[in-house]
Parts: C-alpha cells; structure tokens; sequence
C-alpha cells in the first residue's frame, strides 16, 4: 500500500439513475477496503434530456399524455428490476418523475453541481439524498421545490445552492460534464473512468466490486491494494458519520460481514446510544444519524 498515491474514480452518471444508487454498496466497500487510496468524482451525464425520445412513437401519436403514462409504468418496471442488483429498496408506488412540464432530468444534473458550488464537501451527500428522494421516496425531484427541500435537509444554504443553480454558475459547470463526457466517447450510463499517475482505463456498463478491485490493481501494478477493515463500533461510526443516511447493504459490504443479522449486531451499540436511528422505507430500512 502506498498512502501518498491515490487513484481516481470517476463515475459518469444522473442522480436519477437506479443503476447507480444499487452501486453504493461497491462503492462502499471500495471506500472501506482501499482506504484513502481512492478519490470518488461524479460527472453528470444527462440521462433524459428529454423524456420524448424515450416514448414509443406509435403512444406519442395519441396524445403527449398517453406515451408519457405508458413510459412511466415501464420506467417502473426497469426501477424494480434494478433493485436486484444489491437489493437496495426501491418504490415505484406513484413515479410522478415526468409529466408533459417536467420532461428532463436534467434539472437534477444541474441541482448537483450547484450543490458543488454552494457547499463542496457536502455535495455528493446531496447527491445520495437526492437518488434516496427519487428511487425510495418517489418522489418528483425534477421540481425545484422537491430538490430544494433535499438541499436543506443535507444542510446546505438554500439561498447559496439558488444562485448558482439560477445564476448560471452551475449550468457552465455542467456544460463542462457533458463535454467531458462527450470528449471521451461515453455513450452507456454509468461509466467509469479510473485515472493513476497518467493511465487510464474508461469502462462502461454496471460493474461489482471483484472488477473495480482487479482493475484498481492493474492499472496501479499492485501499488494500491485492499486491505479489510476493522470491524468495531467506532469503523461504523466513522462510515456513518461520512454517510450520515445508509443502507444496511451498504455497511454489510463495507465490512464483508456475513448477513444483515450481522450489521443489526455491529450497529446496535449506537441504536442503545442514540447516535442513530432505523428509518424505515417502503420494503426496507436504512440507518440515519440524528443530527
């Protein structure tokens, strides 16, 4: 292990991708067993710069209602589907993402990078509060009054977080994403690009933690390698306090237990202590810390 080299791994993405919110337990466990060996960055992608490319044509010439009816219930269906991926809960009870005035995701590609702007080191906090709003709360986060209630929850000023997302400062900044994005010939979302000292490796499509573990260790010639965690209330700690919202997936893989029987057992500590709490969602829980 060598702690003075760090190797960065960027993720091309949308916060309304289910596919990337079912990769937080990858990303987790990269966290956890590459110890400050890793630098994540998230570069917005746009999925859905508009929702009419997506509609069957043929729904389309019935009325711009009717094809957006049609594909949110298969938007549904592909939501659902990803959950196996981890089992990250996902719920589709009411997918109101896209009517005929909200018609793009890309309002929440520009509410992350005015999250950058207004408060960097609480940005890709935002981020998983935002895919949590969209994929287990369901709710519309392509109204600036849904992202606005996720900006303050994470703690970030509302009126900092409105100047760059109304003022231009975020939409440069995201207009330099697409053209990274564009540069580099990213098609499928998510990618990944791995960056070490000067070598590369871009890769697209979902990929589990054993990939992101060899690939880490080729393109750094074994420089960087895992090492598993220590298993204590004070490692949990320290995850929840940089993920002060998280799944019990997401921990069971930080630390390779074996169960959720398991993460019930390490996290219980700090339920008696009150430092946490089970915040129960539709078909599952997460740990959230009282803040």
């Amino acid at each position: 292990m060598n702690p003075k080299k760090k190797l960065t791994l960027i993720t091309f993405t949308d916060p309304m991708m289910g596919l990337s919110y079912e990769s937080e337990p990858f990303f987790r466990k990269l966290e956890t067993h590459f110890q400050e060996q890793i630098q994540f960055r998230f570069v917005m992608s746009g999925l859905v710069r508009n929702v009419y490319d997506f509609v069957d044509p043929e729904d389309l010439k019935v009325s711009k209602q009717y094809a957006l009816e049609k594909y949110r219930l298969k938007l549904a269906e592909i939501y659902k589907s990803e959950e196996s991926i981890t089992g990250m809960p996902v719920n589709m009870t009411d997918l109101q993402l896209f009517t005929t005035e909200y018609t793009s995701s890309v309002p929440l590609n520009l509410a992350y990078k005015a999250a950058q702007l207004a408060d960097r080191n609480k940005a890709d906090r935002f981020l998983y509060n935002l895919r949590f709003a969209t994929l287990v709360e369901c709710r519309p986060t392509t109204r600036l009054k849904e992202i606005l209630t996720v900006v303050a929850d994470t703690g970030i000023s509302v009126n900092e977080f409105l100047k760059h997302y109304e003022g231009g400062s975020a939409q440069a900044s995201l207009t330099d994403d697409f053209s990274l994005r564009q540069s580099l010939g990213v098609r499928g979302l998510p990618a990944y690009l791995l960056e070490y000292e000067d070598k590369r490796a871009l890769v697209n499509g979902v990929i589990g933690y054993e990939q992101f573990r060899s690939m880490i260790i080729k393109l750094t010639d074994g420089e960087l390698s895992e090492m598993q965690p220590e298993i204590s209330t004070d490692s949990v700690r320290q995850l929840i306090n940089r993920h002060p919202l998280i799944s019990p997936v997401e921990i069971k893989e930080a630390f390779s237990l074996r169960d959720i029987s398991a993460v019930k057992a390490l996290i219980q500590p700090l339920l008696d202590a009150d430092e946490i709490f089970i915040k129960e969602v539709y078909h599952g829980w997460f740990i959230q810390k009282h803040q």
